[in-house]
């Protein structure tokens, strides 16, 4: 178990073993982006999906080194663009799914000091890479 100060004043604590060895228990990864018109349901944007082998391993290491799978959840504010800027990250473990959803992420990125959202931009674009 390593201990990180927070500039918050209290200590984050990981356990690199569980985190490596949710990564290598990583199945499948879907990742579903586009532009969402008003109306528009997020399912009809086209979906990336990598299982196993397919898996590139600078993105195993990057959701590994980002800590991804402690940030599931919707960041951003899909009001603020038309049309909003929409990213659905999926990431299928063994035993869990994480999901992450970012609402135009370039705004947020820009109007926002959010880590959580500079994190997940840094895994996203490795996987706009491939």
């Amino acid at each position: 178990m390593r201990t990180w100060q927070s500039g918050w004043g209290f200590d984050l604590r990981y356990d690199w073993r569980r985190i490596s060895a949710m990564i290598q228990n990583l199945e499948r990864i879907e990742y579903r982006k586009g532009l969402l018109e008003k109306g528009m349901k997020a399912d009809g944007l086209p979906v990336k999906v990598r299982r196993g082998a397919k898996i590139p391993a600078d993105v195993r290491k990057a959701i590994n080194e980002e800590d991804l799978l402690n940030l599931g959840g919707v960041y951003g504010d899909k009001s603020v663009g038309d049309p909003a800027e929409y990213d659905n990250l999926k990431l299928v473990l063994t035993d869990d799914t994480v999901e992450i959803t970012v609402f135009n992420r370039g705004i947020t990125l820009f109007m926002s000091d959010d880590e959580r959202v500079r994190r997940i931009h840094r895994v996203l674009c490795k996987l706009d890479k491939d």
